[in-house]
């Protein structure tokens, strides 16, 4: 008789699915090659693109730019919805009254 509501069972066949993902036990891309799993070759760095320091200073003042843009817009809005609100709960209550 299994005591534990299946815990037990869910723990050991979380351990049996885990050993299963070993490296060890898993096959690689195409039939059984194993030689890239554990070797020591350094693999190149990706080359990210540079920009000047002029442009980067420009384009960090155009995010900030935008930025500013997008709270003033965000700020009206909520502002405005306070205000609709504010309004419907007094005529709400002007209507129980």
């Amino acid at each position: 008789m299994g005591l534990g509501a299946g815990h037990v069972l869910d723990m050991i066949n979380r351990m049996k699915q885990n050993r299963a993902q070993r490296p060890s036990n898993r096959e690689k891309f195409k039939q059984n090659n194993r030689e890239g799993l554990y070797s020591s070759e350094v693999k190149e760095k990706p080359k990210f693109k540079t920009v000047p320091e002029e442009e980067l200073v420009r384009i960090k003042e155009q995010i900030q730019i935008n930025a500013k843009k997008q709270r003033k817009r965000e700020i009206k809005i909520f502002s405005i919805v306070s205000v609709l609100i504010i309004i419907a709960v007094l005529g709400f209550i002007k209507f129980l009254l």
